[in-house]
């Protein structure tokens, strides 16, 4: 479902049904990659915001929340991550969030080399210079390729990637049997975690198809959300967790968390937030499918 961009309205269409639009100050950017349409436009209430494939990825003024409900549930909830591996570098902003704390080894996968030198130019609000960090180790390579050929363990495994649409390159890293790729690349307490499509009544099936393909590989998925202001929708994120762990722990624990180990600021994510996300209504709960 591809939007729409006219020289004052970008209609994007979030179901066969619905299309929300947005006013379009001006178009900054219009660029055709090797493998996505990438296009930056600047609206009124949300700043620039970057759009690929016809899609809204993310606006100047509400990625913090999407990024920081990514990164901080899984980096909190484990008893000691030492190495991440990020599959989906974007705009730079899952990084900046991991670079937040200490003492971590990044690696970074992206297939597209041209997205990458493109935030760097344009999308410094997004990443604060995350992709330059020596820290960041970027590798420009297909997800799949890279975790079926390393031979390292992470304690993390983020995956910041497009939507699932069939004959995308990033359809098959949705699949079990990436997943079982990925489980064999985790330390015994790993944690996989992924965006998880729209949660919005009707639409939730993509969510549980995720869910599912993680169920037939990981002992325990749990699934989260939060409302994201630009998608117009509740947006759904997934943890899947090699051991166990408690998602539901007091807000006072997981501020103390965040004292202890976040260095930096945070926009959106404390311990009200994390339970608030964590607590699900009823048709998302303890089911795989709607």
């Amino acid at each position: 479902m591809e939007g729409k961009l006219f020289s004052h309205w970008f209609i994007d269409q979030a179901a066969p049904d619905q299309f929300h639009c947005f006013g379009v100050k001006q178009v900054l950017v219009d660029y055709q990659s090797q493998f996505q349409r990438i296009q930056i436009i600047e609206v009124e209430s949300l700043g620039k915001c970057l759009i690929i494939d016809g899609k809204i990825q993310s606006t100047e003024k509400d990625e913090h929340i999407y990024h920081e409900s990514l990164i901080h549930p899984p980096m909190l909830l484990h008893p000691n991550p030492k190495k991440v591996l990020v599959l989906g570098v974007g705009e730079g902003a899952t990084l900046r969030e991991l670079l937040k704390y200490d003492h971590l080894s990044i690696t970074a996968v992206d297939i597209d080399a041209e997205m990458i030198d493109f935030s760097r130019k344009y999308l410094e609000e997004w990443h604060h210079g995350a992709l330059n960090d020596p820290r960041v180790k970027l590798v420009l390579q297909d997800g799949w390729d890279f975790i079926q050929q390393s031979t390292d363990l992470y304690d993390i495994i983020v995956m910041d990637l497009p939507e699932p649409y069939p004959d995308t390159p990033a359809f098959r890293l949705y699949t079990p049997e990436f997943y079982r790729l990925a489980y064999d690349r985790m330390t015994p307490n790993g944690i996989l975690v992924t965006q998880g499509e729209t949660t919005k009544i009707g639409q939730e099936e993509h969510h549980f198809w995720i869910k599912n393909n993680l169920r037939a590989v990981f002992p325990n998925v749990y699934s989260y959300q939060t409302f994201i202001p630009s998608y117009d929708s509740s947006w759904g994120f997934l943890l899947a967790v090699k051991n166990h762990l408690n998602p539901f722990l007091l807000p006072e624990i997981i501020d103390q968390l965040i004292k202890e180990k976040v260095k930096g600021e945070l926009k959106f994510y404390d311990g009200e937030t994390h339970l608030s996300m964590f607590y699900l209504p009823r048709h998302l709960r303890n089911s795989s499918t709607p």
